[in-house]
This record gives C-alpha cells, sequence and structure tokens, in this order.
C-alpha cells in the first residue's frame, strides 16, 4: 500500500510539472537528479567510436563522464550490455584501450590516460607518475565544458576547501579573497560587485548591474545590488570575467557570477546542523545557526531543504544620540529544491529561495571623530527581502540536450538616510525614505550537442521582464510639515527577447576556434506619479548584436592559451531627480557597451608538487558609462559620465605538496581612466574609473593533517592588500579610499560527522578605509569612512549525519 501510495503521489508530482509548463512558449528540458555510481540500471552502449559511447554510458546512468582528450574520437570500443553500475559498465567499455576512468568530487568520472607502466625485466622502467590534476566542469559556460577548455578568463572557488570560508559566509565575504573582484561596501544586501575594474559608480541607483548573478540556472538580480545569500550548502562559485554578452545578454558588462548549491540525491538520506559565536573588539556579539537535510523521495526524487539565521553585532557609535553599537544587523533565509524524474532522459527540479537581511543603522564612522563614532540625528536602517521561485527541466531528444529555466525573484530595498542638513536649521529632524520594488521574470531554454573532443555547440531563446517601482518620501521626524518636497513614485518596465549561440570547431589537433553572438531586442516604459500627476513615458531599444570571437592552443591536456574577443552592454531608463527645491522630476539615462579583448593563459602540472596557474592580459573600451552619481544637495542621480578604457593583469598560482601543504597567491592591476562630460559645457576632465584599486594582492597558506581514518586537524592564514582608489560624490569631488591591508587565521578539526572551526579576523585590527561614503547628504560636510570590522573571534562547531 504505501509503495503504490507513493508511485501515486510521483504520478501527481508530474502531471502537476507538465501543467506548469502548458504556458512557456517553448519545449523545456532539465538534467536528471544525481545518481549514484554504484546504483545498477540497465545499459545498452552500441560498439562504435569511444567518445560516442562514453556519451551514450553517461545518458544512460544519468552520471557525469567528461574528459578533454581528443584522442577517444580515434578508438573503436566494444559493446556494453546489462544490469550494471556506472563503474562497473565503464571499466568494461575502457577495458583494452590505454584509458582510464577516475573518480572526481561530487560525483561522476574523468576518462584519462593510463598512467606508464613497470616492464618485468627491462634495465630501463618507465617511472609511473601520479594522475594530472582533475579539471573543473565548469556550468557556467552552457556547455559543461571542462576549465582546461574554455578559451576566456575564468575562476572556481571551490566551498569544499577546508578552511576557505564559515557556513554563515555571504558572498561578499567569499569575493574578499579575489582580487580581481572589488565593490562598495553600504553593508549587507546593498554592496554593488565590480570584476576587472568594470566599476559604474558608487551608489545604489536605477543602473543595470555591471555583472549577471545567477544561482545555478536561474538569474536573480538586474538592477538590484548584490542579495549577499549566505553560501550554506553551496559547492562552488564560478566567475566568468569580461563581457558575457553573447551567452548572458544585457548586464554582463564585466562578467557572471554563479553560486552552484548542492542538488537534491536521492540516494542518501543526509542532515546538518550548527551553530556559531562570534566577539568583536569593542562591539557587541554576534551569532548564527543553521540546519539543512535532504531527504530521498523515491529512487528517482528527492527534496533538499536550508535554512539558517543569525546577527552580526554593531561596532559603530552615533555620539549625538549617545548610542553604542548601532549598526547591528539581523539575517535569516532558506532554500528548498525538489527534484525528480519525468521520464528516462528527462528531469525536472523545483526550487525556491528567501533571504533577508535588517540592518539597524549604516556602518560607516566620521574620521573627524574618535574611535569608530559618527553624530546623526535619527537612525538609518535599511532592509533587503527577496524571495524566488524557479522550474527547470533538463532532457535528451536524441543526442542533442535542452535545458530550460524559468523563474521569478521579487525583491524588495528599502533604506532610510538622515537628511536633516537640507532644512537648514539646527535640531531639525528629517528623513528620507526610498523603498524600491523589483520583480524580474525570466525564461531560456537552449539546446547544445557535438563531441568533447570535437565541434560542440549551444544556441537558445531568452526573455526577460522586470518592473522597478520607487518611491521617494521625505518626512519631518518632529512631525511638523513645514514646505516638505512632494513624494515622488516612478516605475519602469522592461522586456527582453533574445536568441544566442555558440560553437567551438577544432582546426587542428591542438587549436581550436569559437564564434558567438546574441541578438537581443529591449523595449520599456516609465510611469511617473509626482503627486497628482501621472505621465506614461514609452521607449524603445535598439536591436543589438553582441558578438564573441577566440582562438585557444592546447599543447597538452593540462594547459590552455587564448585570445577573446566579446562585448556587453546595459539598456537605458529612467530616474528620479530633484530641482533646488526639492520638486522631483523624470531624467533618461542612455544604454552603454563595452568592447574587451583578452589574452590568457591558465593550466596545471603534475608531480610531487601539484601547480595550478593563470595569467590575463585584458582591456576594455567603454562608452557612454552610466552612473549613479549624488547632487549638490545629496539626492541620488543617474547620468552618462562619458567614454572610458581599462587596461589590467590578473594572474594567480596555487601549490599543493603531497605532505598537505596548500599555497595560493593571486594579484589584479588595473589602470583605468574616464573621459568625462562636465556640466554646462565645461571641458571635458580626464579621471580614473571610481572604486577601482590599481593593485590589490591575496595570498592563503593552508594545511591540513590527517590524524586517523576520520579525523582531520587543519590550519589557514590568509592575507590580503587592497591598493588606493576614488569615490566619486559628483563629477568634481573625489573621496580617498583604500590602501590597507588585513590578517586572518583559521583552524578546525573534523572527527565523523563532527566539525570545530575557530577563526580570528583582522588580527592586526586594522581600520582602514572600504569606502568612504555612508550619508549622501552629509557626504561633503563630513569625512566618511566605512572601516574594516575590528578584531574578531569566532567559533563554530557543525554535526552531520
Amino acid at each position: 500500500m504505501e509503495s503504490r501510495r507513493l508511485e501515486t503521489q510521483i504520478r501527481q508530482l508530474r502531471l502537476a510539472t507538465v501543467a506548469a509548463f502548458l504556458g512557456v512558449p517553448l519545449v523545456i528540458g532539465v538534467q536528471l537528479a544525481p545518481v549514484s555510481a554504484q546504483s545498477h540500471q540497465e545499459v545498452n552502449v552500441p560498439a562504435g567510436r569511444l567518445s560516442s559511447a562514453i556519451r551514450t554510458l553517461s545518458r544512460q546512468t544519468r552520471v557525469s563522464i567528461v574528459s578533454s582528450d581528443r584522442g577517444l574520437r580515434s578508438i573503436r570500443s566494444r559493446a556494453v550490455r546489462g544490469n550494471l553500475s556506472a563503474e562497473e559498465a565503464l571499466r568494461q567499455l575502457l577495458q583494452g584501450t590505454p584509458y582510464r576512468a577516475a573518480s572526481v568530487r561530487g560525483g561522476g568520472f574523468r576518462i584519462e590516460k593510463r598512467p606508464p607502466t613497470r616492464i618485468a625485466g627491462s634495465r630501463v622502467l618507465a617511472r609511473a607518475t601520479p594522475p594530472p590534476p582533475q579539471p573543473i566542469i565548469v556550468e557556467a559556460t552552457k556547455r559543461s565544458a571542462a576549465s582546461t577548455d574554455y578559451a576566456g578568463g575564468l575562476r572556481t572557488l571551490d566551498l569544499t576547501t577546508p578552511g576557505l570560508i564559515s557556513g554563515a559566509s555571504g558572498l561578499d565575504d567569499l569575493l574578499a579573497n579575489v582580487p580581481s573582484v572589488n565593490g562598495t561596501a553600504l553593508g549587507p544586501g546593498r554592496n554593488k560587485v565590480f570584476l576587472r575594474g568594470i566599476a559604474d559608480s558608487s551608489f545604489n541607483g536605477p543602473t543595470q548591474s555591471t555583472i549577471g548573478l545567477y544561482l545555478g540556472e536561474q538569474r536573480i538580480i538586474f538592477s538590484a545590488p548584490n542579495p549577499d545569500l549566505r553560501l550554506v550548502d553551496v559547492e562552488t562559485v564560478e566567475l566568468l570575467e569580461g563581457p558575457q554578452g553573447s551567452l548572458y545578454g544585457t548586464g554582463t558588462l564585466a562578467g557572471l557570477l554563479r553560486i552552484n548549491p548542492r542538488k537534491p540525491d536521492p540516494t542518501a538520506l543526509e542532515s546538518e546542523g550548527w551553530v556559531g559565536v562570534g566577539f568583536t573588539s569593542g562591539a557587541e556579539q554576534s551569532w548564527d545557526v543553521g540546519s539543512l537535510f535532504n531527504l530521498p523521495v523515491s529512487d528517482s526524487a528527492a527534496v533538499r531543504v536550508v535554512g539558517y539565521g543569525g546577527r552580526e553585532g554593531g561596532h559603530v557609535d552615533d555620539a549625538a544620540r549617545n548610542l553604542s553599537n548601532i549598526n547591528s544587523a539581523k539575517f535569516y533565509g532558506g532554500r528548498a529544491a525538489l527534484a525528480f524524474d519525468l521520464g528516462p532522459d528527462w528531469n525536472a527540479t523545483l526550487s525556491g529561495f528567501g533571504q533577508q537581511v535588517d540592518v539597524d543603522d549604516g556602518q560607516y564612522v566620521d574620521a573627524g571623530l574618535p574611535g569608530l563614532s559618527r553624530a546623526d540625528l535619527i537612525a538609518q536602517p535599511f532592509r533587503s527581502r527577496i524571495y524566488s521561485g524557479a522550474v527547470t527541466v533538463r532532457g535528451y531528444l536524441g543526442e542533442v540536450g535542452i535545458v530550460s529555466t524559468t523563474g521569478l525573484v521579487d525583491n524588495t530595498l528599502d533604506t532610510t538616510f538622515d537628511s536633516s542638513a537640507l532644512t537648514q536649521r539646527p535640531g531639525s529632524r528629517q528623513a528620507f525614505e526610498e523603498t524600491r520594488d523589483i520583480r524580474l521574470i525570466t525564461h531560456e531554454t537552449r539546446i547544445s550537442g557535438g563531441d568533447l573532443e570535437g565541434f560542440n555547440w549551444v544556441a537558445g531563446l531568452g526573455t526577460l521582464r522586470t518592473r522597478e517601482d520607487v518611491t521617494q518620501l521625505i518626512e519631518n521626524v518632529q512631525g511638523d510639515v513645514n514646505d516638505l518636497p512632494p513624494f515622488a513614485r516612478q516605475r519602469f518596465k522592461l522586456d527582453e527577447v533574445a536568441v544566442f549561440g555558440e560553437g567551438s570547431i577544432p582546426l587542428t589537433s591542438e587549436v581550436s576556434a569559437t564564434v558567438g553572438a546574441r541578438v537581443l531586442y529591449t523595449w520599456s516604459t516609465g510611469e511617473r506619479s509626482f503627486g497628482q500627476n501621472t505621465v506614461v513615458e514609452p521607449r524603445n531599444g535598439p536591436t543589438r548584436l553582441l558578438p564573441t570571437l577566440a582562438l585557444s592552443w592546447k599543447p597538452d591536456s593540462q594547459m590552455i592559451i587564448y585570445a577573446r574577443l566579446q562585448e556587453g552592454f546595459r539598456t537605458g531608463g529612467v530616474a528620479i531627480e530633484r530641482s533646488e527645491n526639492g520638486d522631483p522630476n523624470t531624467a533618461q539615462f542612455d544604454p552603454d557597451e563595452i568592447r574587451s579583448i583578452e589574452l590568457g593563459v591558465r593550466g596545471s602540472t603534475s608531480g610531487k608538487v601539484k601547480v595550478k596557474y593563470s595569467a590575463v592580459l585584458h582591456s576594455s573600451d567603454w562608452d557612454d558609462i552610466q552612473a549613479d552619481l549624488i547632487d549638490m544637495q545629496g539626492f541620488p542621480i543617474t547620468r552618462n559620465i562619458g567614454d572610458g578604457n581599462v587596461m589590467g593583469v590578473d594572474a594567480s598560482l596555487g601549490l599543493e605538496t603531497g605532505s598537505g601543504w596548500h599555497f595560493d597567491l593571486a594579484a589584479a592591476y588595473n589602470a583605468s581612466q574616464v573621459d568625462r562630460l562636465a556640466p554646462m559645457d565645461a571641458p571635458i576632465s580626464r579621471t580614473t574609473i571610481p572604486n577601482v584599486p590599481e593593485f590589490a594582492l591575496s595570498a592563503r597558506l593552508a594545511r591540513e593533517w590527517e590524524i586517523g581514518d576520520t579525523e582531520k586537524a587543519g590550519a589557514a592564514l590568509d592575507a590580503r592588500y587592497t591598493g588606493e582608489s576614488f569615490l566619486d560624490l559628483d563629477q568634481q569631488v573625489r573621496a580617498e579610499q583604500g590602501e590597507f591591508g588585513s590578517l586572518d587565521l583559521t583552524a578546525w578539526w573534523s572527527k565523523g560527522g563532527v566539525e570545530v572551526r575557530l577563526e580570528a579576523l583582522n588580527l592586526t585590527n586594522t581600520q582602514g578605509n572600504r569606502f568612504a561614503f555612508g550619508n549622501p547628504f552629509n557626504a561633503r560636510r563630513e569625512d566618511q569612512e566605512t572601516p574594516l570590522r575590528p578584531f574578531t573571534v569566532q567559533a563554530r562547531i557543525s554535526i552531520k549525519r
């Protein structure tokens, strides 16, 4: 009875999923849920070319099997049939060939050459060499390419690396270790992220983000800042650096960030819980808790749920209100995913997430006052709420893979600033309040095919609709309405439809070419309501062609040298501006675009000391740069400020010894300039792009010891340096920031399913200045700074079962 009831429930889930797709304009499909490499299933792989046989086996067993060796195409394989596990089938398939299968992290296999063997009786013996490092499979390329095959700037941050981040860390914390990434520091849930020196401005406004941010297959921001999702139960974060217009469309001027959470696993019942506590010098105590579980529903369906919450104690004081530790922040959220089969070659995943961040006050200080303090008349809280749901389907039609994702994101940002300076009356208290409600609906269906060793391709259709409602209100906190400016309400709607494609073809056994393009069309509507007046302004955008061209040379399977040309684009929009007396009006800003060229090398070596390395030289021309600024009174404005150029070098080196030592070093250098359009026909001024440090560096030294069969211990020292940069208050006034370094020490111990982690952050108790801004209405009157969090000690314990 229980089995029959379970089968009925699965059938109902399948029918509900199919019904949910009736409104989707294209056939949609998805990848199967993870299946254990040890589980048995019927396998029927005919004899033929080895590369084709491996693809067939991967599809039939629903286990990832990858290789970048072109020699697979020239080898004939035997037929393999029967009720077999993926591991057994692979062993039979590769028997008698010069290849073997090696397990990779996260499940699946990597096909590699067998090492030379010892020949009995020979005087000269071939010395066995350790297997080469396993390449990382990069999902953000939309073709699941190996990292050694992608001809472009790429970085994969493996969150399973021991001691890398704690369970409560957010995306901002992780990216602090990447020198080519920088951004603003307004606080949790309100920061912009910049890649490779492509930084548009210091403030949050209606401009589209310069990066694309994805959770799995779903795009989660458009014109919003980084929501700083907590990286709980996440496997990797992928960075594609440089414009990604061909594959990802608008809003990827600088690159792409993709967060890859762990997937539901129908083969394992899993649970984990954790609790952490932190103590900061001169600040309030912090804490966080969370749990997750993975529950198999059947042999082909599973549910995975994550929940977390916590509090980060404040460390900034307010002398005017005689308050301490005013900038405390609370966060809580979670994710859930249900994955299940739709048929032999099809699978669906229903997923959702939500997170809320409540910050009591701003985290900036006045450098003219002692300690970490400032003097404001009212509190300046901030709240970020983001919720989302998505449906993803994966599958195969013959040899063609299909992936389709439809997602909805609802994001609300509530900001309050102390605008008392506008009254010009001593002791008068006034607040500027802004609410931004952003709704984003996205859909993409793509198909892909070809050989990993030969011509391979991807093509698809994408649509996007975003709506942003902005409400601004100035209110007198003391209760009287002394000629306050009227409220402003504005709605901006934008639609985009695009087709795209990209393909790679080998020109020789070592050289490959990649060509791709995206054709997109946008149209938008701006609707404003100032008081009783409502005006609607339609605006159609141009049709855009965003091409990509790359050439790569692989002298061996572990090294790639490449050149890449690519473009990016952001749509125009509308913004609220205010006159000298505070009355609102609407201003339009135009699209901007970027063209980038890069030359790079990336690879690894094997031996007693494993080495990973990369170096990229890049140059970008940026036209009609969009920037969110503030006017002389402190109100936000948006402008196209001129044309610019960014040139830079990114490099990294990683060493791993057989004794457990790890050393990683990364650095970034940027040289930028902007020919700025000054107001009132003043001469063009040449400045650097704001928020971009000329030089940044990170280094990590770590060691892990295996004490017993299930017992390990380790320690890591992380060092960072951020060079000088500038913050633009407007087109003439700049504030210095940066030029600081910090040290963190981490230690951990684990045995069985128990792990204990200790962290000492900002060992040198450096104050620094991450961001020379906090309140736009006082920014020209105060020496505002955003310091690092003071010396902090954190402890966390987690238990897995």
